[in-house]
């Protein structure tokens, strides 16, 4: 009898609904919390304990529900309240819809979580994935190229995997040295995974370790060695790809022409040669790197001429070294060979991304050939999308050509693919300074000093954005410290100081006659001169000088616009003029080379 009568006390004073509303709420909450917390950011055992929790304080919730009930008056004690008051009632009734509400929510959120797709509980978080640079384990630092190589090999074949987010070399390849939190790194990345490994060759054998892992608590998702002979390279590579795309359940893409197939495979001699000229060229700024690059490739289409990507890195190659060659005569020839290396990879690979890519930036850079530039660029960017060097020099070139907003898509498509990629930042910087937006634009430069503090070419930007915001003392004292004469000779100008500044353009015109004559002229439309300005600008034409890619969105020149020798000076060059009265134009610091184009 003492039973039934209590069951009938716990009904009376609605514990039992209590019960039933906890273990709802705690179900729809637990449910929730493992569906939402690795978008959020949670660690797995947030769930886990919060169920602990949950349990622990469940007597003490039937032992509030005892004493205490929510009357529309307020909280009252249960011996309070008389039996007959309609406010009993009115309880259980709210307790019977919050019961039925907090259910729902818990159907709902356990049917999304059944119907909606999702990877298996082997597979990564997400689809999106950075290649670290492999350790080179043979113990001679001189065979960093061939790991380094083989990493860059493995971004280009996850790249053409359908679904597969893929980041850029110039980011992942910041976290060279393993070791670091993978949480940090997929952060900055942007990515849910990681691939990983080690490299060692010796002889003719090379034994690759690789391994995939989930970049928000370093759990390996997928593992594998690889000991084979030096041939079986490019079956290693093949093999590498398709486990990932397997851990991620992304298929690989055979459709698209040219990406999901190795255009033409050398012998490993041969590749080996590519490798090391591919390293050398992407430390281009190292002395004789370009030098030790351009034998490389010679090298590699020596042994084998039908090689496309070889002459393709040869034509880069042989225009590196042509802007380092202080003869005219010299460069021209150098100039000549690219572009032959250029349309004989063309020609070898009509499919081939950076074939396309390096005939683009030759003619642009080289020829001044906007049209021919713009159709390859845009077939290279077509053919690999992924390539971010490509997406930068397309949009440098929409920039020269005063396609301003089309430039900051290309880029924004460029900082997605390669967030780390310094030289994105810097041009996003000047084009928003170009359109008179100083505040983005100063972001933008902040952001390229936040990867690399030592980016002279955007700290020194920072003064040319505080010449346009009438600032000139801080853009002295930052000019001050990078020894930029050019920079010191305006802000020395606009500070009243004639005579500094006479003296800064002095120096100015003494050490970059040679092969700054576009700066000149910058600094000389600055200081309102517009005679030597267009003298200089005559003169940086004669010397081919690359500043004139900036000519259309140079705010230093702005001064130029309403004179009409501006626009027949634009379109001797092929170029649109910009309007006198449009503000949209961007800076290249006055005594440095366009931002990031050449490299």
């Amino acid at each position: 009898m003492a039973k039934f009568h209590l069951l009938g006390e716990l009904k009376r004073r609605n514990v039992l609904r209590a019960a039933v509303l906890y273990a709802g709420a705690v179900w729809a909450f637990g449910q929730g919390l493992s569906q939402f917390s690795p978008a959020i950011g949670l660690p797995d055992w947030t769930t886990r304990w919060f169920l602990i929790a949950a349990v622990i304080g469940f007597p003490f919730w039937i032992a509030f529900a005892w004493f205490y009930e929510f009357t529309p008056s307020g909280l009252k004690r249960e011996s309070d309240i008389d039996p007959a008051d309609p406010a009993a009632h009115s309880a259980a009734r709210k307790l019977d819809f919050w019961i039925i509400g907090v259910l729902a929510v818990a159907v709902i959120l356990l049917l999304t979580d059944r119907l909606a797709p999702q990877s298996s509980t082997d597979a990564a978080p997400g689809k999106s994935i950075a290649v670290l640079p492999m350790l080179n384990e043979s113990g001679d630092p001189l065979q960093d190229y061939f790991s380094d190589g083989l990493s860059e090999e493995l971004i280009t074949s996850l790249a053409q995997i359908d679904g597969l987010r893929v980041i850029g070399r110039s980011s992942s390849f910041r976290f060279r040295g393993g070791g670091g939190d993978s949480r940090q790194i997929g952060r900055e990345l942007g990515v849910d995974t990681l691939l990983e490994g080690t490299v060692r060759r010796q002889g003719v054998r090379v034994r690759i370790v690789a391994e995939l892992i989930n970049a928000a608590d370093g759990r390996a998702l997928w593992s594998q060695t690889y000991d084979r002979e030096l041939k079986d390279i490019f079956a290693v590579q093949a093999g590498i790809a398709k486990a990932v795309a397997d851990a991620l359940k992304v298929k690989l893409l055979a459709a698209r022409p040219g990406a999901a197939h190795k255009h033409h495979v050398p012998d490993f001699e041969t590749y080996d040669h590519f490798l090391l000229g591919r390293q050398m060229l992407a430390h281009s700024g190292i002395p004789n790197n370009v030098a030790t690059a351009v034998d490389a490739f010679r090298q590699a289409v020596a042994l084998d001429p039908d090689y496309a990507e070889a002459y393709s890195g040869l034509a880069m190659a042989e225009s590196f070294a042509a802007e380092e060659n202080s003869d005219a005569t010299g460069a021209a020839l150098g100039r000549r060979r690219a572009m032959a290396a250029a349309e004989r990879a063309v020609a070898l690979d009509p499919a081939l991304g950076d074939a396309y890519g390096a005939r683009g930036y030759l003619r642009q850079s080289d020829d001044w050939d906007w049209h021919g530039a713009e159709s390859d660029l845009l077939k290279a960017v077509s053919l690999d999308p992924g390539d971010s060097r490509n997406q930068l020099r397309y949009g440098y070139l929409l920039a020269t050509l005063h396609r301003l907003p089309e430039a900051k898509i290309a880029l924004a498509k460029c900082t997605d693919d390669d967030p780390l990629f310094l030289p994105c930042w810097g041009l996003l910087g000047r084009i928003n300074a170009a359109q008179a937006d100083y505040d983005n634009a100063r972001r933008m430069l902040k952001r390229a000093l936040s990867i690399d503090h030592a980016d002279i070419q955007a700290s020194s930007y920072l003064g040319v954005l505080a010449l346009l915001q009438g600032d000139p003392a801080t853009a002295r004292g930052i000019f001050a410290s990078q020894a930029r004469t050019g920079g010191l000779a305006m802000a020395e100008h606009d500070l009243g100081h004639a005579a500094a500044s006479k003296a800064a353009l002095a120096q100015l015109i003494a050490t970059r006659a040679k092969d700054g004559a576009y700066a000149i002229a910058t600094v000389h439309a600055w200081l309102g001169d517009r005679d030597s300005a267009f003298s200089w600008l005559e003169r940086a034409f004669r010397q081919h000088d690359e500043g004139l890619m900036s000519l259309t969105y140079d705010p230093l020149l702005r001064g130029l616009y309403p004179d009409p020798r501006f626009t027949a000076f634009c379109r001797k060059i092929g170029l649109p003029a910009p309007s006198a009265s449009s503000p949209d134009a961007a800076s290249d610091p006055a005594p440095t080379q366009p931002y990031g184009t050449s490299r």
